[in-house]
């Protein structure tokens, strides 16, 4: 079964208490103001809702579910929301929220010319500075581009690299981009790599 948690910004929120998934939100619009969120969650039995009063005078409240409409499927509950907004109005809109993706805490990168040696950095990380600061061992001399000492491929991960910078391109031919050559020093790493030199 489905139930839907309403909120009013300024007003008051509804949240999620055990034996209650979200699934789902929607945002009620009406020209640009935001006057609503519905969030579909999922019942898993009896619970309790948590009503937030955020206008003075503060206060929670634990709202039982046998309170709240009950449905079927979350396809359900949104036509439900659809019907309550209403089309009559060209300035009335429901909007689904789209997920953001969570951003790995660190990311792991393997030096496989130094023994696969694997160390963690932060997300959006220089290749060369983690190297350096964790003895991966990839080759330097100038570390700002010039030079093209520190070429490494990346050999697993390359989708967790950023673009190609046009420092890289006066250093590495248009076929060693494509298999997966980079200057560590300009190259910044989004996720799991594993790199050679």
């Amino acid at each position: 079964m489905y139930i839907v948690l309403t909120s009013r910004p300024g007003e008051y929120r509804s949240e999620p208490t055990t034996g209650i998934t979200p699934v789902e939100t929607h945002d009620y619009f009406y020209g640009t103001r935001h006057v609503a969120a519905f969030v579909v969650a999922k019942l898993d039995g009896q619970a309790r809702v948590k009503i937030v009063e955020e206008a003075s005078p503060h206060g929670e409240n634990l709202v039982p579910t046998k309170f709240f409409e009950k449905f079927e499927s979350v396809s359900a509950a949104v036509a439900s929301l659809e019907g309550l907004v209403g089309h009559d109005h060209a300035q009335a809109r429901l909007s689904r929220r789209v997920p953001t993706p969570p951003v790995a805490a660190t990311v792991q990168i393997t030096f496989l010319s130094n023994g696969s040696k694997c160390v963690e950095a932060p997300p959006n990380s220089n290749l060369l500075r983690v190297s350096l600061r964790e003895k991966g061992g990839i080759p330097f001399k100038c570390g700002g581009g010039l030079c093209g000492t520190c070429r490494c491929r990346v050999e697993v991960g390359r989708e967790h690299t950023d673009e190609v910078k046009q420092k890289e391109r006066r250093h590495l031919s248009p076929e060693d981009l494509e298999n997966g050559y980079r200057m560590a020093c300009q190259t910044f790493i989004n996720g799991d790599v594993s790199v050679s030199w």
